[in-house]
């Protein structure tokens, strides 16, 4: 990654050179540059998951503060809004204020990872509408223009688009975490829902680890095991009604006994297939003698009835 940075840095300085001849084009030209550091380094930047706990935390928090009527007017009335932009807008408003205001009395611990994780949020909830009219960076570009006092006033984000696969991959790792965060905080000596959350953690990430074999070099799979060693401290560290938590498997420990599995399946179909030949084998070919019996009565009688049919009808004739 700092390799890739360098090179956009050496590319910048080269068009700045170029700036002495046409300033236009330099300033296409660097803002061409500056979005394609952004698109890598938000599209490969998992690192903000590590204080994703405390993000969603902080949400909660945000959310039951009061924002200004100055500050959430400037959310409405726009072109192409729609009720959900403006609720949108608002959440995106006092997730950033509080977040801005803990740094500002220095409870703000992870100040390196605020600004990528907010990206990814506005994503996450333009993503969950079904027909949403604007991209995060159309999104954002428009809020700031209508209320830029806010923005100057608390911290700007430089909203970038996330492509499709690592936002479904960073939407899976923020469901886990959601579940984390309702384990850490249940209280588990009034109700068993901690169990049913765990398992229901325990299915989600048994499902994702499945594409992280060994020797896959992905930042969705290093950010999904650093997930696996936060929930296995906690599953150490509490219990639900005295019952453990179940522990978040290796890819090897879900993929063997899924290839056991596989294999006792195939073996047993085999078998049964074995035993159906065996059955069809053992079928009589040839009629006890009371069958046979019976049989010769039954042809002596039916050849004896076409005679006398026969007879008949040559003599009506």
């Amino acid at each position: 990654m700092r390799i890739l940075i360098y090179r956009y840095i050496i590319i910048i300085g080269f068009y700045c050179y170029i700036y002495l001849y046409n300033e236009k084009t330099f300033q296409n030209s660097i803002r061409l540059e500056l979005k394609k550091i952004m698109y890598f380094v938000y599209n490969s930047n998992y690192t903000f998951f590590k204080d994703c706990y405390n993000y969603i935390e902080d949400e909660k928090y945000a959310l039951n503060d009061e924002l200004s009527i100055f500050y959430s007017d400037k959310c409405s009335k726009l072109p192409n809004w729609e009720e959900y932009h403006t609720a949108i807008c608002i959440k995106f408003k006092k997730v950033i204020k509080y977040i801005n205001s803990k740094f500002i009395t220095s409870h703000f611990y992870h100040n390196s990872t605020f600004i990528p994780y907010m990206n990814f949020w506005l994503n996450y909830q333009l993503g969950q509408l079904k027909y949403s009219k604007f991209t995060a960076e159309e999104f954002y570009d428009i809020i700031e223009k209508r209320d830029p006092a806010f923005f100057a006033y608390n911290f700007k984000i430089n909203a970038h688009n996330i492509n499709e696969s690592d936002l479904k991959d960073m939407n899976s790792l923020y469901e886990l975490y959601n579940v984390y965060y309702e384990i850490m905080t249940m209280d588990p000596s009034i109700t068993d829902g901690c169990i049913t959350k765990a398992n229901k953690c325990f299915s989600l990430y048994k499902n994702l680890i499945l594409t992280c074999p060994p020797g896959v070099d992905k930042n969705f799979c290093k950010a999904l095991l650093k997930f696996r060693d936060a929930y296995n401290t906690l599953k150490r560290e509490s219990q639900c009604l005295n019952k453990e938590l179940p522990e978040l498997p290796s890819y090897n420990q879900v993929i063997i006994p899924s290839q056991k599995l596989d294999t006792v399946s195939e073996l047993k179909q085999e078998q049964v297939q074995a035993e159906n030949r065996e059955t069809i084998s053992r079928v009589p070919t040839e009629l006890s003698p009371e069958n046979n019996n019976i049989l010769k009565t039954v042809g002596s009688t039916l050849g004896a009835s076409t005679v006398f049919f026969s007879a008949y009808m040559v003599k009506t004739f």
